[in-house]
């Protein structure tokens, strides 16, 4: 019995050869084999990456923290004055208009009208965020907690002016204020997503405008 291996140059030869015949009957020969040429494939990201592509910083502006004390103590908080400070119509007009659409699904929450209401909330949360470049989550969440602040004062005053003490409700005056401010976290969480989302949209939109504009 032979045990001599097959020698591989000798398949390489034959296989050429296979290869000259094909082509000389006008057959197209294809590689057997994939080549290492190909581009590997983009590794996929995980659902949010797919749903929010990563969209750039907004170009041509200038730095919002320009002028700003960063050596001074009470960083956080200073530096968050001094944003509000630069753009206060990003979030003063949005709260506003998010203090209609706070104290209108309050009270018409039943019916269109009470829908219209919540579009109108979010639609001004993620107006802060998307006029507020700064910091579009600081400017929408600002909005948000002004809206919200707005509308606590307008009830729990007509309460008052009407005779009714939170006592009525079974609530020291202490407890409805701490009442108030924890109901405060919920319009605050939806005010940065929408402060998040606004900026977001924004950087996103002119990301497209400008690869259009590359294509034309």
């Amino acid at each position: 019995m032979s045990t001599r291996t097959p020698d591989p140059h000798a398949r390489s030869r034959a296989e050429a050869r296979r290869r000259q015949r094909l082509a000389a009957r006008g057959e197209i020969v294809e590689d057997e084999e994939p080549t290492n040429a190909e581009p590997a494939e983009a590794p996929r990201g995980n659902i949010l990456t797919r749903i929010f592509p990563p969209a750039p910083p907004l170009p041509n502006k200038p730095d919002p923290l320009a002028g700003f004390d960063r050596t001074a103590p009470l960083r956080p908080i200073r530096e968050r004055l001094f944003l509000l400070r630069q753009n206060p119509v990003a979030w003063v007009v949005p709260g506003i208009v998010s203090f209609l659409g706070f104290y209108a699904s309050i009270f018409y929450a039943d019916g269109g009208l009470g829908l219209a209401a919540t579009f109108l909330l979010f639609g001004a949360i993620i107006a802060a965020g998307w006029f507020g470049w700064q910091r579009p989550t600081l400017y929408g969440t600002t909005a948000a907690i002004l809206g919200y602040l707005i509308s606590a004062a307008i009830i729990i005053g007509s309460f008052a002016f009407g005779g009714v003490p939170p006592e009525t409700f079974g609530a020291s005056a202490f407890t409805a204020i701490g009442t108030v401010l924890i109901q405060g976290l919920y319009p605050a969480f939806i005010g940065f997503l929408g402060g998040w989302y606004g900026g977001y949209l924004r950087r996103r939109q002119t990301q497209l405008s400008a690869d259009t504009r590359r294509r034309r």
